[in-house]
């Protein structure tokens, strides 16, 4: 019987792996055009920021629900897969905007360079916050169960 577990170190890092390959073949991609990615617009870094926001708002209520009975299973199977989506995509954005600044760091051929590594530091970050938010509703999300009297220990599980 498969179990639905909790996003492992491995699969982050290779989803910011992942991002950032994406973002360096789509860098060499305008390279190869002679031309600049547009720039990162800051409804981008916004919307993250609110979403990793509201994720952290959500994930810090969560114990007192549980120990109050007030999160149904529906609720919580939804939770936790929220949260690995979260945190899925904030590492591969995370991967692909650190790419972005990199790149950009080093060169001011490009049209607003500033612009470019502040907005896309800005999008890092946010992507960062919206990983963490996830991370912290899956965590909570963790039950610790009493020790079973076959096995004699306890195991965390998913809600």
């Amino acid at each position: 019987m498969n179990k639905l577990t909790l996003t492992t170190p491995t699969q982050s890092v290779v989803a910011v792996l992942a991002g950032a390959a994406i973002m360096f073949g789509a860098l060499e991609v305008y390279d190869s055009l002679a031309q600049f990615p547009p720039a990162v617009p800051w409804t981008l870094p916004a919307m993250l920021g609110l979403l990793g926001l509201s994720g952290l708002i959500y994930g810090l209520r969560i114990p007192k629900r549980l120990e109050e009975h007030k999160l149904s299973s529906q609720e919580a199977f939804v939770a936790l897969v929220a949260g690995k989506a979260m945190v899925i995509t904030g590492a591969v954005l995370a991967g692909c905007y650190a790419v972005y600044v990199m790149r950009y760091s080093g060169g001011w051929a490009a049209q607003t360079p500033f612009a470019r590594i502040v907005s896309g530091s800005v999008t890092l970050l946010t992507a960062l916050l919206v990983a963490g938010a996830g991370s912290l509703i899956e965590h909570n999300l963790v039950i610790k169960d009493p020790p079973d009297a076959e096995t004699g220990h306890g195991e965390g599980a998913a809600t």
